[in-house]
């Protein structure tokens, strides 16, 4: 049995989950949320106690601790005509670009992760760079090293949530599904097809614009553009801080596609150990564990993600 805690550090507030890999399938064996984020080194006695105290019945279980962060957190670059043999170049380019934005940093700052990307109108294809500075996952490391064990970060939150979608939502393996990661002001918007990226990219919420009508023009106008190849979601998944229930009803009546709230859960068994609360919890805030179930999960398309 390999028990693992799944730590999300979201922008507000900071969930767990307790999982381990049994014969039946992914069980859950405890599960929290935490009114604290981790924003700075001065965050990490009150937070770092605060999990240690909650995961106390289960001392000496833990295995592992896998960790993700918010994608607001991490740089997304586009590289075009991406050739993995030519890293050094790659490498270069997106060290202009860290410098555009953070120009006392370079590339050796960050982690960099380049993931598949669908393929332009010329058959040519690009790549996804995704840089994490170091410093951010030195903090986190920090926050949790009382547990003795491996700490390893695995994803950011809307790539944890690919990961955590195909887990959950096997029968769509085949499909197209558009996952909506909603924060306050913008949403992060993914297209899976077949079980692969075909489409990220991160849209803002205008002041004078409602919810639905901004997803419903990306449903309808902005994928269609840049997925011709691709047929409308089958099913559109919104998980997220953000997310609110009359947003979820403003979009299912401005699509026509099947909108459901992400059950991060859906398909995991619950362990014994599950208690009263977390069951509770569990059930009222699916939809903000995608990023802590993804975190305990392996990248998607793994095989085809390269480390620079």
């Amino acid at each position: 049995m390999n028990t693992t805690l799944s730590v999300y550090f979201g922008s507000e507030r900071t969930y767990v989950a307790l999982l381990n890999t049994a014969r039946e399938g992914l069980e859950v064996m405890h599960a929290n949320v935490f009114p604290q984020a981790l924003k700075s080194e001065y965050d990490i006695p009150h937070l770092s106690q605060m999990i240690a105290k909650d995961l106390a019945p289960f001392h000496g279980m833990v295995q592992a601790v896998n960790f993700s962060i918010p994608i607001e957190k991490v740089y997304i670059y586009q590289v075009p005509n991406a050739d993995l043999s030519r890293k050094a170049e790659i490498k270069a380019l997106l060290n202009e670009e860290i410098k555009a934005v953070e120009p006392e940093k370079t590339t050796d700052d960050f982690s960099i992760m380049l993931i598949p990307g669908n393929a332009s109108e010329d058959g040519s294809k690009h790549m996804l760079a995704v840089l994490t500075d170091h410093a951010l996952l030195n903090l986190c490391k920090e926050c949790l090293s009382g547990f003795k064990v491996p700490i390893t970060f695995t994803q950011n939150s809307q790539f944890a949530a690919h990961s955590a979608c195909i887990t959950n939502y096997p029968e769509y393996a085949g499909k197209s599904i558009a996952i909506f990661g909603v924060q306050d002001h913008f949403i992060d918007v993914s297209v899976l097809h077949a079980g692969n990226l075909a489409f990220y990219s991160l849209y803002g919420i205008p002041e004078d614009e409602d919810f639905g009508s901004v997803c419903g023009k990306i449903l309808t106008a902005t994928l269609p553009a840049h997925l011709p190849d691709i047929p409308s979601p089958d099913l559109v998944l919104l998980y997220g801080e953000g997310l609110k229930k009359n947003s979820l009803d403003a979009l299912s009546i401005a699509v026509n596609n099947p909108t459901q709230r992400f059950n991060a859960f859906r398909s995991l068994l619950a362990s014994g150990s599950l208690g009263v609360s977390a069951i509770s919890l569990c059930n009222k805030a699916a939809h903000l564990f995608p990023p802590v179930i993804g975190a305990y999960l392996k990248p998607l398309q793994e095989k085809e993600v390269t480390y620079l």
